[in-house]
């Protein structure tokens, strides 16, 4: 049976603490940095602002402990739930509070 070799142990373990430092900090870490909030918003505003969403742009973003707050008006449903869909995707996003409306068809 192998002896632990303790040095060899506890080096190991401060290299990866050192390396990984997002494995140090917990989900829970994360979600209270107001830096984190700010670049998850960017994030969000990258994606809505990209080609294929630019159709979104009345879409009013707000980030509050990785929680995405979503206000304004889309054309269809399908719309909504296409930009619903993108920022779920987006990394910090926890969950996503939909309060987009659908305009009326005339």
């Amino acid at each position: 049976m192998p002896t632990l070799n303790l040095p060899r142990w506890l080096l190991a373990l401060f290299l990866a603490l050192t390396v990984f430092p997002a494995a140090a900090a917990g989900p829970a870490d994360l979600a209270d940095n107001p830096e984190a909030d700010a670049l998850t918003e960017a994030l969000v505003r990258r994606r809505l602002a990209a080609d294929d969403l630019v159709n979104f742009h009345r879409i009013e973003v707000q980030v509050s402990d990785g929680v995405v707050s979503l206000r304004g008006t889309a054309r269809t449903r399908q719309t909504r739930d296409a930009v619903l869909r993108e920022v779920g995707k987006v990394s910090g996003v926890v969950s996503v509070l939909d309060k987009i409306e659908v305009e009326p068809t005339p």
